[in-house]
């Protein structure tokens, strides 16, 4: 099949559906993402207890990346994405009426909560209805809405923030959490793969998957290649670089505008980096994509340039791009259908890990040493999983076929 008509036949409604729903969940976090650290510092939160809050979306997908995926795989992925579009509206909603940092717990874990159900599941319902041979055109369209909408959101909530604050602008994304919800339910076809009486689709067990990914060098790889993102973006970017814009005195406005063209830097990396998986190997990709993160970091750490920091992000926001579109692909080439939420799920487990200790130790760092500090330390870790990511290359040239979950 030609590329042209791969990308025809990719552009159906069902695969157009879900990319609407994963950009109205985008826009919601690009919503959030630029100012929720300014936020909770202007209620009076210190930069540890940023991290904390930060620690507690981690924590709470890694508490629920299991299950949620599980489950998916037994009632289908539909609900399982409205209940999270839904879940997104509320936590925007508890943030916008918050008056105390500490009240901002609460929307934390319902982000953590929101994420798995949409993002994760978003990808696994990608995964079920696309053929293996769009699947890497399929996986780019769907992370280029994701980009986009996180694109977008900045500039939507820098717009109605202007006018009538942070808490507006996070009504605004609470109404988008419903928007979303919206087109899941009456737009999305039910996946269900495991129904009441077919017994030739029992999905395996949870723990029994995750011990087969333990002894998949390539599902291992890819999952570890998420959690170094997570403590990159999820960890670094989120919560410390827009204070660290501030320090160099960056206004929000700035914040929120280097952040657009982040994410338009990675939206524009997607769907190049879904065609080209389709002719590179899946671990060529993703080495390349986080090797180059890392040269971002390094770099970011030895410049005080607000025009610098800027066309590092979006550099840093290409390499995301790329490990974003290929790690996902990656997870559902090496998964099968009765069993790609739950290969998703621990794929997301090992992201949550990631967003849930290191925000803890960054905002320490931060703390005694510096928020400048935290780019390093998000350097070293990068360097260390890129070796250990290595090492599991290695272990998988050596077996003959790799496992399947």
């Amino acid at each position: 099949m030609t590329l042209a008509r791969s990308i025809r036949s990719v552009l159906r409604r069902d695969v157009l559906l879900i990319c609407a729903v994963i950009f109205c969940a985008d826009l919601v976090s690009g919503i959030v993402s630029p100012t929720f650290s300014l936020y909770a510092k202007g209620l009076g939160a210190s930069l540890t207890l940023i991290g904390v809050l930060s620690s507690t979306v981690g924590l709470t997908q890694l508490l629920t990346s299991m299950p949620i995926g599980l489950q998916s795989d037994k009632v289908g992925r539909k609900p399982v994405l409205v209940f999270g579009m839904l879940t997104f509206a509320a936590a925007t909603a508890v943030f916008a009426l918050s008056s105390s940092p500490w009240l901002l717990f609460p929307g934390r874990i319902l982000s953590g909560l929101a994420a798995v159900s949409t993002f994760s599941i978003g990808a696994a319902y990608v995964g079920d209805i696309i053929r293996p041979e769009e699947r890497g055109i399929a996986f780019g369209l769907y992370a280029s809405s994701m980009g986009l909408g996180f694109a977008i959101g900045p500039l939507i909530g820098a717009a109605v923030a202007s006018w009538g604050g942070i808490p507006a602008s996070y009504l605004t994304a609470s109404a988008l959490g419903i928007l979303g919800a919206s087109i899941a339910a009456w737009g999305l076809k039910d996946t269900r793969l495991a129904r009441p009486g077919v017994r030739s689709q029992r999905v395996a067990p949870a723990w029994g998957n995750m011990g087969l990914l333990l002894r998949n060098p390539a599902l291992l790889a890819g999952s570890m290649g998420n959690l170094l993102t997570s403590v990159t973006f999820g960890g670094m970017i989120t919560n410390f670089f827009p204070l660290y814009v501030a320090q160099l005195g960056g206004t929000q406005a700035a914040v929120n505008s280097m952040f657009s063209a982040r994410a338009f830097g990675s939206t524009a990396a997607r769907l190049p980096t879904g065609v080209l998986s389709s002719r590179l190997t899946g671990w060529l990709t993703i080495g390349l994509a986080l090797t180059l993160i890392l040269g971002v970091i390094v770099a970011m750490s030895t410049t005080t340039s607000l025009a610098w920091l800027g066309v590092l992000l979006v550099i840093e926001g290409i390499g995301y791009g790329a490990f974003l579109t290929a790690g996902q692909a990656f997870v559902a080439e090496h998964s099968t259908p009765t069993t790609r939420g739950t290969a998703i799920g621990v794929y997301s487990t090992a992201g949550s890990i990631g967003s849930t200790l290191s925000p803890l130790l960054l905002g320490a760092i931060a703390d005694i040493f510096g928020v400048r500090a935290v780019i390093l330390t998000t350097a070293v870790l990068t360097a260390l999983g890129l070796v250990t990511i290595g090492v599991m290359y290695a272990r998988s040239r050596r077996l003959s076929e790799p496992a399947r979950i």
